[in-house]
């Protein structure tokens, strides 16, 4: 396709590529379109900065590329689309943050135009994808390297993301959640399959964060470090160390979410007994992420 070029418009809606960024006009609303291919997840950017990620859904070039030649895209669900259906989806999901394709695809009704066949699963990353633009958000050179290398015994993997969200909230979590599964889970030789668009969260408080003891026998960050299967030793003063390293200018105004476990092979072994654990805590003053997991058994 053109750098600039137009594939549809009608009175409501027009769809094309400027700047060699696709975007939409509806309703007098510009959107930017931009994706994520590994997830597979569509990014609706408003003027105004507000993201919307429809999960599982479409790599927008590609679709303009399709309009262009007249013809029809398909969803995961199996329903078809023509370039006016495709705007009309992006226009509802637009605002809403965060939703799977088969909820944006509720503004076509009960209409029945799918395939015969059953709908595809999402596909897990594979390690033979190579580490995508995101890879660049992964801070390496931080002093607290330093300070988690003399904890060796830990089962606890810490990864720091730069934040590259205009808003932090719910949708940049995820975003850092990603860029810190495919620096983890994906190796050389080998990887644990995941698809971040399946992971939940809630939002936590720093006082749960930092909380003493699993209550319940539930897992959380400081047990996830002083009790794994084998005791290692630490105490209450390692733990106090190590987030003094990660969060150096104090933990007032962080903002921690706290996500499911059931999204990766990471996390298989944990599920045994022991407990999973997965975090992301965004640090206003540094202007980064957190992201913690663990997942260990005997």
């Amino acid at each position: 396709m053109e750098k600039d070029s137009i594939v549809f418009r009608d009175e409501r809606y027009v769809l094309g590529q400027k700047n060699g960024l696709p975007f939409i006009i509806a309703n007098g609303e510009e959107y930017t379109l931009t994706c994520h291919p590994y997830e597979p997840c569509l990014y609706i950017t408003s003027a105004d900065g507000k993201l919307t990620a429809v999960h599982n859904a479409f790599d927008p070039s590609s679709v303009l590329q399709t309009f262009s030649e007249g013809a029809r895209i398909t969803s995961v669900t199996g329903t078809d689309y023509n370039a006016l259906d495709f705007c009309r989806m992006v226009e509802y999901a637009a605002g809403r943050y965060d939703v799977q394709i088969d909820e944006a695809e509720k503004v076509f009704g009960t209409r029945a135009e799918k395939k015969d066949r059953e709908p595809e699963k999402p596909q897990a990353i594979d390690a033979s994808i190579p580490p995508g633009p995101e890879s660049g958000r992964i801070i390496e050179d931080d002093a607290f390297s330093d300070v988690i290398d003399q904890y060796p015994d830990s089962v606890i993997d810490i990864c720091l993301v730069k934040n590259d969200q205009t808003d932090p909230g719910y949708n940049a979590h995820r975003h850092a959640l990603l860029c810190a599964s495919r620096k983890l889970f994906v190796g050389e030789d080998d990887a644990w399959h995941f698809d971040v668009g399946k992971a939940k969260a809630k939002q936590i408080s720093t006082r749960e964060l930092f909380a003493s003891g699993g209550k319940n026998g539930e897992m959380d960050y400081r047990k996830a470090f002083l009790e794994p299967p084998f005791p290692n030793g630490y105490t209450d003063a390692d733990f106090d160390r190590i987030n003094a390293a990660l969060f150096p200018n104090g933990i007032e105004g962080l903002e921690a979410y706290e996500w499911t476990t059931d999204w990766s092979e990471y996390f298989d072994e944990g599920r045994e007994w022991w407990g999973t654990l997965c975090l992301t805590v965004y640090d206003r003053s540094l202007d980064r992420f957190v992201v913690i997991m663990a997942s260990a058994t005997d």
